[in-house]
């Protein structure tokens, strides 16, 4: 807490000379009649704590402060005042025990602040105080605030509860939240001027991109439908080309059977002819073996001739499938040439109609230029007004070039500043995400340095709660050491007892059987047993001695009902074998007779007589004590015992009828039950003892348990550490985060501060420029009117005609160019045709050709060597067979045993002739298979390169399940491509996009403009509502703290009250009091001291709305109190004053009465003089 330890005035007002006052902590009471200056030291304080307002200060400048001088002391040429503070709490952010504040006040009025001897700015200093709460608040009230209070308006207090508790912040930012409100509301109009046109053009650049992405749609579909026609083609080749495969690989393992067969017999011939051989060599002539020969050769020529036939029909096979692929390609090839000079013809047409509207072009240009050429003529050949008018029309035409130029400028300036504007936006977001990101930052640096501290503090509460388990577990230890001792001990205390007890039950037999025959009765087992006699009776004071020696033991007898009960006991006893026992059956007893008293001096009575009982166990008490009197001495019983009565004296001696005595001194009968414990007490201790022992394991589980949570205790202390070194390790990243953000944030600075000169300077150059224009306005009206007026001098009609016509031209111009730009797109895309589809099918159709051709002359030259061959082999054949027959003629005579091998041979060649001539129709059958294989092939091919070029590598990514039902479509397209085609506009997706991006920009901007607009109402909304709860928190305190200090003051009661509750803004506050053997009134009602009281309650109401405050300071608060309230307002000071430095300035004994410090001053020569009063004298 900081106070005020001391204050030291010069040469201010009426301080001429140097004046310190101390101060305490508590209550401080300056007192002093009036002028004396007790007011001048608390303008002092105020002056020394930066006040600004000489008016405030009770000054009209700060000149008139310094001491006006006197007949002794002259003009103060300066004033100083400082104040000394004790800041030992720290609460001002200087590190010393003590700060010094001083202020220096010249003659020029001019101040100059030092902070503990070092020179501070005011605002500096104000800083610095506002964190101890020493400016801005409530702690010191002047002299008169108090009637001020008293007479504010309800809307004035109202205000005046606003102003400390800050609601004009809430204003302030509503405010500008509203000025940003309207910022955004005029940026979304702007926007949205800006967005419909940008929409309109977009609307029709979409118009045009949407028929040129239909027409590259269509493009891309009719390729897809293509090349799905193809995928279609080509699966219906592949699946015939596997057919064909197929049934070639049947034919041909079919021709390999017939081969085995032929190569089977060609063997056995062999075999044949070589035994021919042999036979001929051994039996026969030269002539058989020419004839074996000759045998052999017509066999291979045979073979030879059934090979070649094979190769003349595959040949002729061959040559037709190439002849028509040929045929075919050559089709195609007029197809492409056919298509390439239509294409060709239609880019010549395209080009004579693009000739034909430049050379019109050309034309009407040059009838334009004529015509502007006879305009300028005309004008030219005018007079003085002609030659004003061509003047006036020059400046005009430079004007208006100048004020198209500043428009372009300007457009492209206002551009620039948009994209200025969003990109200062841009850097602003980015900046507000930097700070939102330094703020996360330092929030999250903030709470891991909590979250440090925090693990910190956790770490040294585990660690003394480690140091605390510790001593807990020595403590236990110790404990469990002293309670096994106790319950070692206690065993040996239970043994000893039982051992007594057992001693006991031995010499009490009569106290255990009656003890046994009660629990029996209280167990309702034994029925009509009413107790011992002595718990059944009373026996008056000062006899008991008397009774219990006369009754000789019988009060210790159980009272029966009857002898049935009597001897149920007996039995019970002698099973049990406990013992004997006295036992008074009531019923039996009825009849016993008392004695009666003899009426001798010295005798009191019968001993019934001292005895009280019901009446039920008035026979027991007859059967034990009816025979004896009872008398006061010993002299008196001896003589009636001599006469036959059984006497007692007070003091229990007794005297039997004749000579028996019982005398000497009476002690009672000693109860050993009660002496020794009973069995249950002696189980009850037992279990006492076992409690204990299960106590002492609960220990030692205590003590396991301590040790365990010392483990667990320890295990935490290492993960604080470790926790402790992790936030460690992220505060360095944080603060390397927080390092680069500031970066970040100064080079966006630095680049919005940039950007901002730019954009200022724009905008600079746009108000010159459209400054400038209007000047080019204003000129131009003028120009043309004087120009129209000319006109009409010079016989206008003709130029206007001319003008006319040459609008027209115009007009004609640029239809004609639009269509000179139409037709130059479709010689692009026909000439784009022409070399990219149309020429490489071409080149590719007479590369297949020259293929086939080459492959037709290589099987044409394969069948004519075939075919000579041949004939050739056949007339060999011819010759060798007619040389055969004559050689077997010759033969046949000599030996039939060539017969035989010639026959044999002979059949081996018609079986082997038979099997070629089954052969060829498969040979025949393969071979036409291989050229129809051959020829899908090569359409396979060429359908698979049309595929390429069409985008797909493979069939299976073009396949169109049922293709057929798409035909009619792929017509309805081509249909709409052709139409497309001609109207498209190639450039439209590149002129798209950009406007696309420019209308997507304008767009986002107007949501981030309305999302601004919302989040700036929802603030508003926030901003109000906080506003009322503030408002509304404040008053609740503030009504509670008036309410309790009136009540202190005065004993009555009072409250504060809104005029609108609803609307709390729009009223006022009234002060509702209630003084004691008064009415509740306003405060408007009540008199002038009333007023002072309630004045003096508010302020203290008020303070508790302000930070708490290390000191106060009132001026004459209690001025208009009575003697009463200022009492009780000195003791509320008093009461206040022990929790913080109250300083008053009061002229009223009973508030110096209450001081803990008091100041006395006076004034002298307009010197105010100051000390300090004991507080003894204060009555003085």
């Amino acid at each position: 807490m900081v106070t005020i330890k001391k204050l030291e005035i010069v040469g201010f007002k009426t301080f001429a000379r140097k004046t310190s006052i101390t101060f305490d902590k508590g209550l401080n009471v300056i007192v002093g009649p009036n002028g004396s200056g007790k007011t001048n030291i608390v303008d002092a304080i105020h002056f020394v704590l930066g006040e600004l307002s000489a008016r405030s200060l009770r000054a009209t400048n700060f000149q008139s402060l310094l001491f006006h001088g006197n007949n002794e002391i002259p003009k103060a040429k300066y004033a100083s005042v400082t104040v000394h503070l004790d800041n030992s709490s720290r609460m001002i952010p200087i590190d010393t025990d003590v700060v010094t504040i001083s202020r220096y006040l010249g003659a020029d009025g001019v101040s100059t602040y030092k902070v503990n001897g070092k020179k501070y700015s005011r605002q500096s200093l104000v800083n610095i105080l506002g964190q101890a709460s020493l400016v801005g608040s409530m702690n010191i009230v002047s002299q008169g605030t108090t009637m001020r209070i008293a007479d504010f308006s309800p809307e004035d207090r109202r205000k005046n509860v606003e102003n400390i508790i800050g609601i004009g912040e809430y204003d302030r930012k509503k405010e500008e939240a509203q000025k940003h409100l309207r910022e955004a509301e005029l940026n979304l109009k702007l926007a949205l001027g800006k967005f419909e046109e940008v929409k309109k053009r977009l609307v029709e650049l979409e118009k045009e991109r949407n028929d040129l992405l239909r027409y590259n749609y269509i493009k891309n579909e009719l390729n897809r439908l293509k090349a799905a026609e193809l995928s279609s083609r080509i699966k219906e080749i592949q699946k015939k080309i596997e057919e064909i495969k197929k049934e070639i690989q049947e034919k041909e393992a079919k021709l390999e059977e017939f081969k085995a067969r032929r190569e089977q017999l060609e063997v056995q011939r062999s075999t044949k002819e070589k035994e021919w051989r042999e036979y001929a060599i051994k039996v026969m002539d030269k002539g058989g073996d020419r004839l074996v020969l000759l045998q052999k050769q017509i066999g291979d020529l045979n073979s030879e001739i059934a090979g070649l036939k094979t190769t003349i029909s595959s040949a002729k096979i061959s040559i037709k499938s190439y002849e028509n692929m040929w045929k075919e390609k050559i089709e195609t090839l007029k197809s492409i040439r056919k298509q390439i000079t239509e294409n060709r013809k239609e880019i010549r047409k395209i080009e004579k109609s693009k000739i034909e509207i430049e050379k019109i072009l050309t034309e009407k240009r040059r009838i334009k230029d004529e015509i502007a050429g006879k305009i300028d003529e005309i004008k030219q050949s005018l007079e003085e007004n002609s030659q004003k008018l061509s003047v006036l029309e020059d400046e005009i035409k430079e004007l208006e070039k100048e004020y198209s130029k500043l428009e372009v400028k300007i457009k492209a300036e206002k551009e620039s500043c948009s994209i200025f504007e969003d990109q200062l936006n841009s850097l602003n977001s980015r900046k507000n995400s930097f700070q939102k990101f330094y703020q996360n930052f330092s929030e999250r640096l903030r709470q891991i340095n909590s979250l440090k501290v925090k693990e910190e503090k956790a770490l040294e509460e585990t660690v003394d709660t480690i140091a605390k388990i510790k001593r807990q577990i020595e403590r236990v230890e110790a404990e469990i050491k002293n309670a096994e001792k106790i319950a070692k001990k206690a065993r040996l205390s239970v043994t000893e007892f039982a051992s007594r007890k057992d001693l006991a039950d031995s010499v009490l037999s009569e106290e255990k059987a009656l003890e046994h025959l009660e629990t029996l009765s209280n167990l309702k087992v034994l029925r009509g047993i009413y107790g011992r006699l002595k718990q059944k009776i009373r026996i008056k004071q000062g006899y008991r001695k008397a009774v219990e020696a006369a009754a000789e033991g019988w009060l210790q007898a159980l009272v029966v009902e009857d002898m049935e009960v009597v001897r149920v006991c007996a039995e019970t006893l002698k099973r049990a074998k406990i013992g004997r026992v006295k036992l008074l059956p009531l019923s039996n007893l009825k009849n016993v007779k008392t004695v009666k008293n003899p009426n001798i001096p010295g005798i009191l009575g019968p001993a019934t007589m001292f005895v009280e009982c019901s009446i039920r166990y008035q026979p027991a008490v007859n059967f034990v004590l009816g025979d004896t009197l009872i008398s006061s001495d010993e002299k008196t019983a001896l003589i009636i015992s001599e006469q036959g009565y059984r006497v007692v004296t007070v003091d229990g001696e007794v005297f039997e009828p004749g000579l028996r005595l019982e005398v000497g001194f009476y002690r009672e009968p000693i109860d050993l039950s009660e002496i020794l414990p009973s069995e249950e007490t002696i189980k009850r201790i037992s279990e006492t003892v076992n409690s204990f022992e299960k106590l002492l394991d609960g220990r030692k589980s205590d003590l396991k348990r301590l040790s365990n949570e010392l483990v667990r205790l320890e295990s935490e202390k290492i993960a604080h550490e470790d926790n402790i070194k992790f936030f460690e390790r992220d505060l360095t990243e944080l603060r390397q985060n927080l390092e680069r953000v500031h970066k970040n944030l100064v080079e966006v600075n630095r680049k919005i501060r940039s950007l901002n000169h730019k954009y200022e300077k724009s905008k600079t150059w746009i108000f010159e420029a459209e400054t400038r224009q209007k000047q080019i306005e204003q000129r131009l009206h003028v120009l043309r009117v004087e120009a129209a007026n000319l006109r009409k001098k010079l016989k206008p009609e003709t130029i206007t005609n001319l003008e006319a016509e040459k609008a027209k031209l115009e007009t004609e111009i640029n239809e004609l160019q639009r269509q000179f730009d139409e037709l130059k797109t479709r010689l692009t895309m026909h000439n784009s045709n022409l070399e990219n589809v149309l020429l490489p099918s071409l080149n590719t159709t007479r590369r297949e050709i020259l293929g086939i051709g080459a492959n037709l002359r290589k099987r044409n030259k394969d069948f004519k060597m075939a075919t000579e061959k041949l004939k050739e082999v056949t007339e060999k054949l011819e010759m060798l067979e007619k040389e055969k027959e004559e050689l077997t003629a010759q033969m046949m005579a000599k030996r039939e045993e060539h017969k035989k091998y010639a026959s044999i041979v002979e059949e081996l060649n018609k079986q082997i002739r038979k099997i070629n001539n089954e052969m060829e129709p498969y040979i025949n059958a393969v071979n036409d298979l291989k050229q129809e294989l051959l020829r899908y092939q090569i359409e396979l091919d060429h359908n698979l390169k049309e595929l390429k070029m069409l985008g797909y590598e493979n069939p299976d990514e073009a396949w169109i399940e049922n293709y057929e039902t798409l035909k009619p479509l792929k017509d309805a397209l081509e249909k709409e491509y052709k139409i497309l085609s001609e109207k498209v506009n190639m450039n439209a997706i590149v002129l798209y996009e950009p406007q696309k991006k420019n209308y997507k920009e304008l767009s986002v901007r107007i949501n981030q403009i309305e999302n601004e607009k919302r989040e700036i109402l929802r603030f508003m909304e926030t901003v109000e509502r906080e506003k009322r709860e503030a408002f509304f928190e404040a008053l609740e305190k503030l009504n509670t703290k008036f309410s309790e200090t009136f009540n202190a003051i005065t004993g009555g009661k009072g409250w504060l009250q809104l005029q609108n509750p609803d609307d709390p803004f729009s009223g006022g506050l009234d002060i509702i009091v209630e003084f004691p053997g008064k009415s509740l009134m306003p405060v408007t009602a009540a008199s002038g001291g009333e007023k002072s009281v309630v004045a003096v309650c508010y302020i203290f109401a008020l303070q508790s709305l302000a930070k708490s405050s290390p000191f106060y300071i009132f001026d004459e608060i209690d001025a208009h109190l009575d003697p009463v309230n200022t009492q009780r307002l000195a003791e509320l000071l008093a009461r206040e004053a022990k929790n913080s430095q109250i300083i008053v300035i009061s002229f009223k004994e009973a508030m110096a009465a209450k001081a803990d410090r008091l100041f006395g001053i006076y004034a002298k020569n307009g010197v105010s003089n100051i000390y300090s009063l004991p507080l003894v004298g204060v009555q003085h």
